[in-house]
């Protein structure tokens, strides 16, 4: 150990309690900091994780512009052989197509009169491909009662009964159940009618009510053929698997499309506003851990004020035998750097367990949080290296730079003011 390194060293712990309690203060900021951190990262990562492998995809192609103004016409031609392309990018693991258009569906009570119809609602349809659904966001374990959707001659032929998944709460309004019939009223994209009955096979419950009370969903092949859509849809749902690798995918499937009428994006674009309120809950955590970090900043400013206040004489006596104020600067900031790694070494065991604990106990909420679309009872944390290494650079430039001041003031001391102080 070489000499200022050991001159430091001993410094540090000649008031022990005064530097054990400066040391705790930094380490409860780091451990603060850290579960912070991977708190916020885990519960984030959850929610967008689930959010986006249980419904939109981690990335979407649209027609361009359609996201901004959404149109029963804006559609993608050719979506199979899109679909093969997508099948090409490695980090690709499926993909769903899906049709979105308006129409009012309308029921009538057991005994009614032909044409008279005694329930309706609005309702946003949504055609699907019941093999790839199921395969990429395991549609059928949101269905509560029923089945799911099979192949049915409504699927080539126009004037024939058709198969309908309805939300929960949409079947609640028409009052229908699972066997029931209802009519679709609607309009086709070349202007002709776009009517079909309905046999109701199924009850959709995603956990979303406002999503519930206005979804209905049929087959895609159903869907093109009621709306003379062909071989289109409106969006091509893409599934990496992980968030991590979102923006690598992304990029390749631009480079193999090579399509300017076809928009290629990330789960950041199409589901904008769920990533503005988590870029606003991170800044909220930013002014969290500047308030953290302050507290530990005034519990080191404190201990070395008292530390140069305290020694004023063995400054004069250095200062007199020829030490530059430069060395005594190095001194107290390397002391002040020894207590800033002692507290991030401690910090770094603490939050580890406490990390670990949270991780797979998580936080239970007393109320549910609704984020969107979907209910969340309990927050996890996740560890990543964001945990340790942002508390520990704060912890470190917070130590040196907030020692800067009392070394500076320990720099200038008077040499002969100093030893003649009792």
């Amino acid at each position: 150990m070489n000499l200022p390194l050991k001159l430091a060293w001993r410094n540090i712990f000649r008031q022990k309690r005064r530097t054990l309690l400066t040391i705790m203060t930094m380490t409860g900021g780091f451990v603060l900091a850290s579960l912070s951190i991977g708190w916020m990262n885990g519960s984030y990562g959850n929610m967008i994780e689930f959010f986006t492998s249980h419904r939109t995809g981690q990335i979407q192609l649209h027609r361009t512009g359609y996201l901004d103004d959404p149109s029963i016409y804006d559609t993608l031609d050719n979506y199979l052989e899109v679909g093969a392309e997508l099948e090409k990018v490695e980090d690709v693991i499926s993909w769903a197509p899906r049709i979105y258009a308006g129409a009012l569906l309308a029921s009538r009570a057991e005994g009614a009169s032909p044409g008279m119809f005694s329930n309706s609602a609005g309702a946003a349809l949504t055609g699907i491909d019941p093999l790839r659904e199921e395969e990429s966001t395991s549609f059928s374990r949101q269905i509560t009662g029923g089945t799911m959707l099979t192949a049915s001659a409504a699927d080539s032929i126009l004037f024939t009964t058709g198969q309908i998944l309805l939300g929960k709460e949409l079947a609640l309004v028409l009052d229908v159940q699972p066997g029931d019939s209802l009519v679709l009223f609607s309009q086709a994209t070349d202007g002709s009618s776009a009517d079909r009955r309905y046999v109701v096979t199924g009850i959709v419950a995603t956990g979303n009510i406002d999503l519930d009370r206005t979804t209905a969903y049929i087959t895609l092949a159903d869907a093109q053929k009621l709306f003379a859509l062909e071989n289109r849809v409106h969006e091509m749902a893409v599934f990496t698997g992980s968030l991590n690798n979102v923006q690598r995918a992304t990029a390749a499937i631009s480079e193999v499309l090579v399509d300017d009428s076809i928009a290629v994006e990330p789960w950041q674009v199409f589901a904008k506003e769920l990533y503005t309120g988590m870029k606003a809950d991170e800044a909220s955590l930013q002014i969290t851990l500047g308030i953290i970090i302050g507290m530990a900043a005034l519990g080191v400013l404190n201990t070395i004020l008292m530390m140069v206040l305290e020694r004023r004489r063995e400054f004069g006596v250095m200062k007199a035998m020829g030490t530059r104020p430069s060395g005594i600067i190095r001194m107290i900031v390397l002391e002040a750097s020894i207590m800033g790694v002692l507290s991030v070494t401690a910090g770094c065991v603490v939050s580890t367990a406490g990390l670990l604990y949270l991780s797979e106990h998580g936080l239970v909420l007393d109320q549910p949080l609704d984020y969107g679309g979907f209910t969340f009872s309990e927050m996890l944390a996740t560890i990543s290296p964001d945990c340790y290494w942002i508390p520990a650079v704060c912890i470190m430039l917070t130590a040196s730079v907030v020692s800067l001041i009392p070394a500076v003031k320990a720099a200038h001391t008077d040499p002969a003011r100093s030893l003649r102080m009792v």
